[in-house]
């Protein structure tokens, strides 16, 4: 948190300006859920530089007059934050026959993106595929979401894994990871709403946390996962009244994370790479036993991923102070 120095060169500590906004992010990005709450104007001016999306979830679009909706639409777009229909709108078009009809619609009503999922109903690849190509040829951009909401019945660790690689071969925008608005039981949370790291260590294992996004409704979850990925990390779900709670814990500026904010460093390499050097971040002096078990990686897969980091002078191995048989890994 820098300080702001005044015109008459006196060092001031409240920002005299609005922070700069750069759209679209890549990173650090906050996909909020639109529940068609009354909003105002100066709340949302506030804000909307700590937003990326908002999400008019469920089927709430259909419950209000055309005009109503493109208005509220219109009023995210005015303050620079793109809009997006929820994977249950479009679920209920392929159910009713009127995907065409939906797509045509969403963007003559000014919606930026639409989220395609199979929360609901069961979607083949091909028939993700299909909905990803009738968006593509109307000019409207799309995340694909992974994941189911009834809490009996989940998709298993391989199977979110594989369906996240098929969803970005189709080249959304992100691809979305499934909890819900509850964040019990679904995707990445136990019934508790507890982040399965194992889950979250072994997805980015295999995919970049910069083509995910991770949906948080809870503040306690999205403090788990800044402490746990980095300020940078993706989230999603997030309700109004927590923007400006979760901007300031990407500062690190609430107990929580005061302090605990990681140090963005570029590392080049495959996943793999980034995975261990974030595991190295978090946990320092590991041996190569214990990055295997961790990252769930093949040993020969994490020793030509710790060949890559010391390339790049990212690691460094030493003797292990408590036995010397050890060779332990470090960040430079």
């Amino acid at each position: 948190m820098a300080t702001i120095a005044s015109k008459k060169g006196k060092k001031t500590f409240f920002p005299a300006d609005a922070p700069p906004v750069t759209r679209p992010r890549s990173k650090a990005v906050t996909h909020v859920l639109d529940r068609l709450v009354p909003q105002h104007d100066d709340e949302l001016a506030y804000l909307a530089p700590y937003i990326d999306f908002a999400k008019i979830g469920w089927g709430l679009p259909l419950l209000l007059r055309r005009e109503l909706v493109r208005e509220r639409v219109k009023r995210w777009r005015d303050v620079g934050v793109e809009v997006c229909t929820g994977g249950t709108l479009l679920e209920y078009a392929v159910t009713q026959d009127q995907v065409a009809a939906f797509l045509d619609e969403a963007r003559e009503l000014g919606f930026d993106l639409v989220e395609i999922s199979s929360g609901i109903i069961e979607l083949s690849p091909s028939q993700i595929e299909h909905l990803a190509t009738e968006a593509r040829e109307r000019s409207i951009d799309f995340f694909i979401e992974v994941g189911k909401k009834d809490t009996h019945y989940q998709l298993s660790l391989k199977e979110t894994i594989s369906q996240i690689a098929h969803a970005r071969t189709q080249r959304p925008r992100k691809v979305i990871v499934e909890s819900r608005e509850s964040g019990r039981g679904v995707g990445i949370y136990d019934s508790e709403g507890a982040i399965k790291r194992d889950w979250v260590r072994s997805i980015l294992a295999e995919h970049p946390a910069e083509e995910l996004i991770f949906e948080s409704p809870q503040e306690s979850q999205q403090v788990a996962l800044i402490r746990e990925l980095g300020a940078e990390v993706n989230l999603g779900n997030i309700a109004l009244r927590s923007v400006a709670p979760l901007a300031s814990e990407r500062l690190g500026l609430r107990g929580e994370t005061f302090g605990a904010i990681r140090t963005a460093k570029a590392v080049a390499g495959p996943p793999a790479a980034k995975f261990l050097f974030f595991l190295l971040e978090t946990y320092h002096g590991l041996d190569q036993t214990q990055l295997a078990q961790m990252s769930r990686l093949p040993r020969r897969t994490v020793q030509s991923a710790l060949d890559s980091l010391r390339r790049q002078g990212l690691v460094q191995e030493s003797v292990s102070l408590h036995d010397s048989r050890r060779r332990e890994y470090r960040l430079s």
